[in-house]
C-alpha cells in the first residue's frame, strides 16, 4: 500500500462525503441537535437541583461549625472567647430578645424560645424562633397545641434532626418547621399560607 500524499486524502475523502446522500445528514444532524438538547437540559436540571439543596447545605454547614465549636470548647477552654474577640458573631448561638414583627397562628410559642427572624408578604406571615430546649416537649407542644384549636395534622417530612408539620384549620393553613441545633438548640419556624 502506498501512502496518499495529504491533497489526494482530501480529495477522497470530500468525493465520499459528497456521495453521502442529503437524508443521511439531515438525520446526522438532527442526532447531534438532540445530543446537544439533551446535554442542556441535563445541565439546567443539574444547576436547578443544586439550587435547591443551597439552603439545606447551608443548615448542615451551619450544624457542622457549631459542632465543631462544642469539640472545640471541650477540649480548649476559652478558646471560643477568643474566636469571638476575632470573628464576632461565630460565638453565637441564639439572640438575646425579640427582632420585631408578631407571632403567627393560634398557638403560642414555647416558653423561652426568641424570635429571632420575621417575614410578612402577601402570601404568608413566618416566624422563627430559636432557644434552648427539649426537642420532644417542643414537638409536643405545638401539635396538642394545634389538635385542641381542630385542627388536622399532616407530617411533611421528619428526620432526626428536622420535622415538618401542616395543620390546617378554620383559621387557615399552618406549616411547623422544628429542628435540633448543636448545644441543646432548638429551632421553630411557624409560618401561615395567607389565602
Amino acid at each position: 500500500m502506498s501512502m496518499l500524499d495529504p491533497v489526494q486524502l482530501s480529495q477522497k475523502v470530500l468525493s465520499s462525503l459528497g456521495r453521502v446522500r442529503a437524508r443521511t445528514w439531515l438525520i446526522l444532524g438532527g442526532a447531534a441537535l438532540a445530543v446537544l438538547g439533551l446535554m442542556v437540559w441535563a445541565g439546567i436540571a443539574l444547576l436547578s437541583w443544586l439550587w435547591a439543596q443551597a439552603p439545606q447545605l447551608a443548615v448542615t454547614g451551619r450544624q457542622w461549625a457549631g459542632e465543631a465549636m462544642t469539640q472545640v470548647e471541650e477540649v480548649a477552654p476559652g478558646l471560643k472567647n477568643e474566636v469571638v474577640k476575632w470573628l464576632p458573631g461565630a460565638g453565637e448561638v441564639t439572640p438575646e430578645r425579640d427582632v420585631s414583627g408578631s407571632d403567627p397562628g393560634p398557638v403560642d410559642r414555647f416558653p423561652g424560645l426568641v424570635r429571632s427572624r420575621f417575614v410578612r408578604d402577601e402570601s404568608l406571615i413566618e416566624a422563627t424562633y430559636v432557644g434552648r430546649a427539649d426537642f420532644d416537649a417542643v414537638l409536643t407542644h405545638y401539635v396538642q397545641g394545634f389538635a385542641g384549636g381542630g385542627f388536622t395534622q399532616e407530617v411533611l417530612a421528619a428526620a432526626a434532626e428536622e420535622e415538618r408539620h401542616q395543620f390546617v384549620g378554620a383559621s387557615g393553613r399552618f406549616e411547623v418547621r422544628i429542628g435540633r441545633r448543636p448545644g441543646g438548640v432548638v429551632e421553630v419556624g411557624v409560618r401561615q399560607v395567607l389565602q
